[in-house]
């Protein structure tokens, strides 16, 4: 392979890495699937990476990353008090509002359903405002554990190649 094909693929991968991490705040761009799209680049097209184990971790890795956001949001509501049905309202809110009010539905979204159930089942308006909040900073614990995660992942592929 001639140096400007390695030099145009090294690019394509660092853009991949890129974009991942601005998937974790635009929803739309899946972040774990490009890190494993620049890593598949890498083993296709420069050198294979040897070993069935960095795939099966970083698989693992990329699932989990998926499924922090989630879990992040479900237990700040209920660590902060919030119902069962507050901890749905954070996980609808997550998946439909950026579909509903771009980039910014991903903050507004699992707030305002998680405050509007609280409401809904009898919190007080300053419990129920709490309970929000604790949406948004699982939310934000979220994004920051799954950038490490990602961190980790990119680590961990340049010290295997």
């Amino acid at each position: 392979m001639t140096l400007f094909l390695t030099i145009i693929f090294w690019i394509i991968i660092v853009a991949l890495f890129a974009f991942s991490f601005i998937g974790i705040v635009v929803p739309v761009i899946p972040g774990a699937p490009l890190i494993l799209g620049g890593f598949a680049v890498y083993h296709f097209f420069i050198s294979p990476i040897e070993g069935v184990s960095f795939w099966i971790a970083m698989f693992i890795l990329a699932a989990v990353s998926v499924i922090v956001d989630y879990l992040a949001s479900i237990k700040f509501v209920q660590r902060w008090g919030g119902s069962k049905k507050s901890q749905w309202a954070a996980i609808i809110g997550l998946l439909i509002g950026p579909f509903i009010m771009g980039p910014l539905g991903l903050i507004v979204m699992p707030f305002a359903l998680v405050v509007l159930v609280e409401m809904i089942i009898g919190s007080n308006a300053r419990d129920s405002f709490k309970v929000g909040l604790a949406s948004f900073i699982g939310l934000l614990s979220g994004g920051l554990f799954k950038a490490l995660i990602f961190i980790a992942m990119i680590i961990y592929f340049f010290i295997k190649i």
